[in-house]
């Protein structure tokens, strides 16, 4: 039986990292070990994390220096053969090892997940994240596009020799998204395994990077830093892949759909804090018609609706053009509307 490291990575999360560290521990595979890396936490965390020192590893940073770290000390903790690094404010399901386990094989180098959308509260949302997501031989999708569509970091189990070549990351050249290390890198040493079906929870409690409309997750930096950090995540793991390993992703890049839709709203949220100059409401409205036309896993419906999205907020008045990024992602709308038609293949 395939041993499984959960590290749980923690920072100022009291109010959540007992539900998190819980839902590790009911896991129904055989062999998990639960591992918490509290990362310098100021609030009442080591308190929390105390209750369960008698089931769990607990690895104390005493100074939090950054979300690389955190990965670096929970990979060198870790000893299953299997690793999920599970954010401290999300939730796994009771047979999401399991489950993830039975469909891989000796080829698998990541099975990936869906997560249900839940409030500070813990209570559904209605909606899944993401709505596409790539699987397979990936390879092709990362050189043409940088990246490819998956779930957010506690959405992934990843075979431990698959992203041991790229650990430890040099902590202050990754204070944040090290995520996309073991998510981009991990493709070029096995398949993608999806499960098809939501194992987790993914919990959005933040506001709004700048309070803007359209963007659902937890990023509390401004729109325009995301899209920096973004791009600036994928280059530096690309350059990690080469050094490491001698795998050249040369580009140039498209970008993938969900991306220009975050520089789209960047762009027309704040164009002063803009980190592109060159972008005009023409421009975007290209990159986004380019992007769906050789992105896998978008239907002709899922085409038709993000395009038609792109033109009103680029070109609508500001106050339209803000209505619409709101309506977007404020409800279920869009995920129902496109449910049936969407392919979620590569």
């Amino acid at each position: 039986m395939s041993r499984v490291s959960i590290v749980v990575l923690n920072y100022n999360y009291a109010r959540f990292v007992g539900l998190a560290i819980e839902s590790a521990l009911r896991q129904t595979h055989g062999d998990v070990e639960v591992i918490v890396v509290d990362n310098g936490s100021t609030d009442a965390s080591p308190e929390v994390i105390r209750t369960y020192e008698s089931r769990v590893r607990l690895v104390r940073q005493p100074v939090n220096i950054g979300q690389g770290q955190g990965y670096n000390l929970g990979f060198e903790a870790a000893t299953g053969e299997w690793i999920v690094w599970l954010d401290a404010d999300d939730l796994l399901d009771d047979d999401c090892i399991a489950t993830c386990l039975s469909l891989a094989d000796e080829r698998t180098a990541k099975v990936q997940f869906p997560m249900r959308h839940i409030n500070g509260e813990g209570a559904s949302m209605g909606t899944v994240t993401p709505s596409v997501r790539h699987f397979g031989d990936v390879r092709p999708i990362i050189r043409r596009f940088g990246h490819y569509a998956g779930p957010p970091g506690s959405g992934n189990l990843y075979r431990r020799s698959a992203v041991a070549p790229y650990f430890p990351v040099c902590p202050t050249e990754w204070p944040i998204c090290t995520d996309t290390v073991p998510f981009v890198t991990a493709p070029f040493h096995g398949d993608v395994v999806d499960t098809q079906r939501p194992l987790g929870s993914y919990r959005l409690h933040r506001k709004a990077a700048s309070n803007a409309p359209g963007y659902r997750g937890n990023f509390s930096l401004s729109m325009a830093s995301e899209v920096s950090l973004n791009y600036g995540a994928r280059d530096k793991t690309l350059a990690m892949l080469r050094e490491k390993s001698g795998i050249d992703v040369p580009g140039p890049f498209l970008t993938l759909p969900s991306h220009v839709r975050h520089r789209i709203i960047s762009w027309r949220w704040a164009p002063q804090a803009h980190p592109f100059p060159k972008d005009s409401a023409t421009q975007l409205w290209r990159l986004m018609r380019d992007s769906l036309r050789a992105c896998p896993g978008y239907s002709a419906l899922d085409r038709t609706l993000m395009l038609g999205w792109a033109s009103a907020v680029l070109f609508l008045p500001a106050p339209l053009a803000h209505r619409v990024m709101e309506v977007q992602h404020a409800t279920p709308f869009w995920e129902l509307l496109t449910h049936k038609a969407r392919r979620q293949t590569a």
